[in-house]
């Protein structure tokens, strides 16, 4: 089969040493039946560029309005899934951001849980070794 490609964008959103976390009510391939942790993020829309993406699955996803801290992304995660039987190349690009104010809205209904965690917790929680390597990158650590 022919595999498609999606490109999404995210926040590695930031707070007093905290990292803001989703918890998805599914996954991102028909393959994921499981509720997971990581960051908020979604797929761009006809026309927008990837920073506009971020900053609007953030607040769609978590009810925080925030604000881009660099243009270039922070990081970046490629990865395939596995939907309706063909495999998608996916590629997230992630922003670092900071909160200009917090539960602005309520969460999407994609959206499980949020959370703002420490590194270790957040390091327990992230379902997703990508997501894992990502948070040591943003904390150096």
């Amino acid at each position: 089969m022919n595999a498609g490609v999606d490109f999404a964008a995210g926040g590695i959103v930031l707070s007093e040493e905290k990292i803001l976390l989703v918890k998805n009510k599914k996954g991102d391939s028909s393959k994921d039946s499981e509720p997971w942790w990581g960051y908020p993020k979604g797929h761009l829309e006809e026309g927008e560029k990837p920073s506009e993406a971020a900053v609007r699955e953030v607040f769609e996803e978590t009810g925080f309005e925030v604000k881009i801290v660099n243009t270039k992304p922070i990081a970046e995660s490629r990865y395939e899934v596995e939907r309706n039987g063909e495999t998608v190349q996916k590629t997230v690009w992630f922003y670092e951001m900071e909160v200009i104010e917090a539960f602005k809205n309520e969460p999407d209904d994609e959206v499980e849980e949020i959370a703002l965690e420490n590194f270790e917790n957040a390091l327990s929680l992230l379902t997703h070794d990508e997501d894992r390597k990502i948070l040591k990158y943003v904390f150096n650590r």
